[in-house]
């Protein structure tokens, strides 16, 4: 039941955070006047590439940068398992760096809410989308201020290499 309701919520929240977007994806650390104001902390990015293969490059990256994942969550082959066969691939990966969250929580303990990073990867009218929760980089603490950003940047590099496409 547990699991049912956890599933629930986690598809609600991706279901919410797949409004409609202009076609072209807008580079990463950016947002068109987010109509709320959550959406200006996740950075979307849309390829033509496939969820595989997006997947396997974020896992690399993910890794690249000292960071080691933590958990996922397969909700699109959950609900195809479920009976929705039609449903698309969705899938929300965890990661993280056990001494950057040490560095944060000795100076901001309450920001163990937004531990560990997350990027999800789910496919929207044939092409593969990527978006990452990013930190709020507002902080009377300028250490935590400096992490937020510097954990963006990681965050947006990595969005950024598992979207790449060459022309």
């Amino acid at each position: 039941m547990r699991f049912a309701c956890a599933l629930t919520l986690c598809v609600v929240a991706l279901l919410s955070a797949c409004g409609d977007r202009d076609a072209n994806p807008l580079p990463a650390r950016q947002t068109a006047n987010p109509p709320d104001a959550w959406q200006a902390l996740i950075v979307r990015r849309d390829t033509d590439k496939s969820f595989e293969d997006v997947v396997f490059e974020l896992e690399f990256a993910i890794t690249e940068r000292n960071y080691r994942i933590t958990g996922r969550n397969t909700i699109g082959r959950a609900l195809r398992d479920r009976g929705y066969t039609d449903f698309p691939d969705a899938e929300v990966i965890h990661f993280c760096s056990l001494e950057r969250a040490r560095l944060l929580l000795e100076r901001a303990p309450s920001w163990i809410a937004l531990m560990p990073c997350r990027i999800s990867v789910h496919v929207e009218d044939g092409r593969t989308v990527v978006q990452g929760n990013l930190l709020p980089a507002q902080h009377e603490d300028p250490t935590v201020a400096r992490f937020a950003r510097e954990t963006n940047a990681l965050i947006g590099e990595i969005i950024e290499f598992a979207t790449h496409q060459e022309n």
